[in-house]
């Protein structure tokens, strides 16, 4: 029996430390309110002591980038200051986030084309473009890049790039012709082993004998006696315009020089007055020829 009491007597010994030292703070803490203190304008970490020592919990809330301000400054909390609240209350603090930065995208296996768009999504730029031979990947192929995927940076941060040239065909590496003479590229294709293709003449307005275009393109790879087709500048032909006749001119050929209709209408008039003539002078001379 003893033994029992004794069991008893602990647990409620117990029971009563909760009570005392658990439960009853936690009852005062949330059941006493505080003013929630401003702290717009202070660094999240010296923002987040203050609150603290008045009873608040504190979390981070959205991040707003603006590379004007520094980071973590906090500019909105909710609640908001002088607000009654409970105590233990959580408060959330929107702060700064400097500048935006954005994900470097995968680029590699992209086309250059492709490549580019996507940079432009996320306002990034490509920077410089090195040529690379490769039986792996296609023509204009992104091979590798300097900024690896996922890197964070800033706007407008320019990523070089490494491209496929296409497959390696030859030890010769075909140079630009293009804004050179005609005459001029003829002795450099003899002098790199190549042989001179088919020739275009096109009227532009570049001087007459300038390379417009090549087939292979510059930095290509080819083989000895590989033909190079160009397209070459000629003079614009000059179209003279047919001379118009003179609206004048024209105007007096639709316009008779005399109406025909009152010469007709003339005519029966005189034939109608010569009858009546005639009619008179033979009733003239029948009376005439009468005795008297």
């Amino acid at each position: 029996m003893l033994k029992k009491l004794s069991i008893l007597a602990g647990i409620l010994v117990v029971l009563i430390l909760l009570f005392n030292y658990l439960i009853m703070p936690i009852y005062v803490k949330h059941s006493r309110t505080v003013i929630v203190p401003n702290v717009i304008g202070m660094n999240f970490m010296e923002a987040k002591k203050i609150l603290e020592d008045a009873g608040l919990d504190v979390k981070q809330g959205d991040i707003r980038y603006d590379e004007t301000k520094p980071i973590g400054l906090v500019i909105d909390q909710n609640p908001q200051n002088q607000q009654e609240v409970k105590s233990g209350r959580r408060v959330y603090l929107t702060i700064t986030g400097g500048e935006q930065l954005v994900d470097v995208p995968k680029l590699t296996g992209r086309t250059l084309r492709d490549a580019k768009f996507a940079l432009e999504q996320r306002s990034l730029q490509i920077g410089e473009i090195a040529k690379k031979f490769s039986h792996e990947f296609a023509e204009d192929v992104v091979i590798s890049q300097v900024i690896q995927p996922g890197s964070k940076v800033k706007k407008s941060t320019k990523i070089d790039l490494i491209v496929s040239n296409g497959p390696l065909l030859g030890n010769i590496i075909v140079p630009n012709f293009v804004g050179r003479n005609i005459d001029e590229v003829k002795k450099t294709i003899i002098e790199k082993k190549l042989k001179l293709g088919k020739i275009t003449y096109q009227q532009s307005d570049q001087p007459p004998g300038q390379i417009l275009d090549q087939y292979p393109k510059k930095d290509k790879s080819a083989k000895e006696d590989t033909s190079v087709d160009l397209v070459v500048a000629k003079k614009k032909t000059i179209t003279e315009k047919p001379v118009e006749e003179s609206t004048n001119e024209i105007i007096q050929e639709e316009i008779p020089t005399k109406p025909k209709e009152p010469v007709k209408e003339n005519k029966k008039t005189e034939d109608k007055e010569k009858k009546e003539t005639e009619g008179q002078d033979k009733i003239n001379k029948n009376n005439n020829d009468k005795p008297n």
